[in-house]
């Protein structure tokens, strides 16, 4: 497979190993030497990764992964020291709630809120993950970050398991909305199950797998440098003048849409582009 071309890869991670070792294996499948990745997930997460290629790592910074959307499961009744299925259980107590309760509490869960990022995260203190100090026995509890949540909502309950659909902003826990929605109802949470099924504009549907890739399928998946960066296209004469590092002074520019036609010209002044002629 030459990535030189196509350096953007959306892949589906599956359970059981870590975001780290999911570049590793896509590096001897694909014969890269430089990989890195958008968005870490656990290894219980399975879902969407966006993974950057070669030279293409250098734009990991430019593509947009504000917004994730994830579908979450709860288990309700359970406290575990990670926050998820896979810790230590230190915390039990019998419920017994209905989903009207948590229809009224899960509100609550909408917009910006605050969070508390789990003790077992990547989160640092003085350069350190905050997992490394829990895994030495000295957890460490943060201060609450603001953290949004677009959209909550139920797809369904049974059994105190209960599963969401969430669509946050970056930086958002999944394992603190199960332990934070746990303690609303009166009772302990804990993340039972994870897929993140969106990355920005980027859909799980779109992507790949290890299997598609050992087998030589690579008709899905992988996307150019500018199939990922959302910004103005500004098209320069002299491209070895620009690779050199060298300065290009702008005025003015010709404008067009998207689908290429010219619909004007704009002066750039103060880092905004100002309409000047318009069609």
């Amino acid at each position: 497979m030459d990535t030189s071309k196509k350096n953007i890869l959306l892949i589906s991670k599956p359970f059981g190993i870590t975001s780290s070792e999911l570049v590793n294996r896509v590096k001897h499948l694909l014969n890269v030497r430089k990989a890195g990745h958008t968005g870490t997930l656990d290894p219980m997460a399975t879902g969407l990764m966006i993974i950057a290629l070669g030279k293409s790592t250098r734009f990991i910074p430019y593509i947009d992964t504000n917004i994730k959307r994830y579908i979450i499961q709860i288990q309700f009744g359970i406290e575990t020291d990670t926050d998820d299925i896979t810790g230590n259980i230190i915390n039990k107590k019998d419920v017994a709630l209905d989903i009207h309760r948590i229809e009224k509490v899960i509100n609550r869960f909408t917009g910006t809120i605050e969070q508390v990022p789990p003790v077992y995260s990547a989160k640092k203190l003085n350069g350190k993950p905050l997992y490394k100090y829990a895994r030495q026995g000295n957890p460490v509890t943060k201060s609450a970050v603001k953290i949004k949540i677009y959209k909550i909502k139920i797809i369904n309950f049974k059994d105190n398991r209960l599963v969401l659909d969430v669509i946050s902003s970056k930086g958002s826990y999944m394992r603190a909305i199960a332990r934070d929605l746990g303690k609303a109802l009166g009772t302990f949470g804990t993340l039972s199950a994870i897929t993140r099924i969106a990355v920005g504009n980027f859909q799980i549907s779109d992507a790949t797998t290890l299997e598609r890739i050992k087998k030589g399928d690579f008709s899905k998946g992988f996307l150019s440098i500018r199939d990922v960066i959302n910004l103005p296209v500004f098209i320069v004469e002299n491209a070895e003048q620009f690779r050199n590092g060298i300065d290009i002074a702008i005025d003015k520019v010709m404008v067009k849409d998207k689908e290429g036609n010219f619909i004007g010209i704009g002066k750039i002044k103060d880092n905004i582009m100002h309409p000047e002629k318009v069609i």
